[in-house]
């Protein structure tokens, strides 16, 4: 990965994180399964993270090229944009979440998932062009929001049960299941992208004469941003099942780590050869 490039890598990062813990917390407090505490602990997250998130989208100059990756740099000022609609819908958020106006709270993050998401197609748009397809890069994308926001909202929520022992098991467990059904869709979405060939070869120097299954990046992607956190996953929902919460979030603290660490050699890799893995 190179320095030119590394700013695209933390705004992917950034959006991933913000839509898919938005999503995640929404998802559960509809269901009815979580504290109004944590709820508020969830705007906390999203809010600062997006305000990164604009603040590098709006430090970018629209380039069509960069370290020889090819840009669609028309995406840059929709992508300006949907961030700061995106802002305005979790500020809400928060703030309903704190007012314990829990109505507006839901429907609002309801709403911000959603354009959320359109934040992430207008994203792919940006850089998916030397990519096998679009629609493989937004589907990577939207299961890496997952894995990633996923991973750190249930590692979070099993802090609860260190306060209250009370709590009900079935929030960790799903939630341990769904970060493992997003690191498989990720999973399925590399293998594609690994064996359909690129659209176009970027220039760069970081990977340039280099096979995309000669790259040791590529085996450590898979590796310690899939396999081992997946494994994670599946060892805290068994944890989860009998009540070992501290265990369970032990190893949702790892994974978060893991995944994290994935999704960077994932877009690392991206802008070096081109493949959406």
């Amino acid at each position: 990965m190179s320095a030119d490039t590394l700013p695209y890598t933390v705004l992917i990062l950034l959006v991933e994180l913000a839509v898919g813990s938005l999503v995640f917390v929404t998802w559960f407090e509809r269901r009815g399964q979580i504290t109004h505490g944590y709820v508020q602990m969830g705007g906390v997250v999203v809010v600062p993270t997006l305000l990164l998130a604009i603040v590098i989208a709006f430090a970018i100059s629209p380039v069509d090229v960069i370290d020889g990756f090819t840009l669609r740099s028309g995406a840059v000022g929709a992508l300006r944009v949907a961030l700061l609609v995106f802002m305005a819908i979790a500020l809400v958020n928060l703030v309903a979440a704190f007012a314990e106006r829990m109505p507006v709270a839901r429907w609002s993050g309801v709403l911000g998932g959603a354009w959320g998401v359109v934040t992430l197609a207008i994203l792919a748009v940006l850089v998916a062009g030397p990519a096998w397809s679009y629609v493989g890069v937004l589907g990577s994308m939207l299961a890496a929001s997952v894995a990633l926001g996923g991973s750190m909202m249930a590692m979070s929520w099993g802090h609860w049960y260190l306060t209250n022992s009370g709590l009900p098991k079935e929030p960790l467990e799903e939630m341990s299941l769904v970060v493992l059904g997003a690191l498989v869709a990720q999973a399925a979405f590399a293998v594609v992208a690994a064996a359909a060939p690129v659209r176009e070869v970027p220039l760069t120097q970081t990977a340039f004469g280099v096979a995309l299954g000669e790259n040791p990046a590529f085996w450590f992607r898979v590796g310690v941003g899939l396999i081992f956190p997946a494994v994670l996953a599946w060892l805290a929902w068994r944890a989860a099942a009998i009540r070992g919460m501290m265990a369970a979030t032990g190893l949702l603290y790892i994974a978060v780590g893991a995944v994290l660490t994935g999704e960077v050699l994932a877009r690392g890799l991206l802008f070096a050869t081109g493949a959406a893995v």
